[in-house]
């Protein structure tokens, strides 16, 4: 199962410059990324709503019945896995028995 952190206002988040989207620069604050896009996509009462306090809405996974809640825009984070040096090891041992 994939970890996954969402992101808090002062974080800071590096992409590659041909990633870049909504902020001109590749160095930002998860505030500064929400607040630009607010002001470019969602400039208005209902688009503040969705990006900083959610709206209300019935939620259907596959499975499960219809549950009630709120949905939000906001940014996460999904780290890539780092190997244990000791993981090699212990699959060579495991393939030598």
């Amino acid at each position: 199962m994939e970890k996954r952190e969402f992101l808090n206002n002062d974080d800071v988040v590096s992409v590659d410059d041909s990633e870049k989207i909504i902020i001109n620069h590749k160095t930002f604050k998860g505030e500064e990324f929400l607040n630009s896009i607010f002001t470019k996509w969602f400039a208005n009462e209902l688009g503040k709503k969705w990006i900083f306090e959610g709206v209300d809405c019935h939620f259907l996974s596959p499975g499960k019945n219809w549950r009630k809640g709120k949905i939000k825009i906001g940014l996460e984070f999904i780290p890539h896995e780092v190997e244990s040096p000791l993981d090699e090891i212990r699959r060579e041992m495991q393939n030598n028995q």
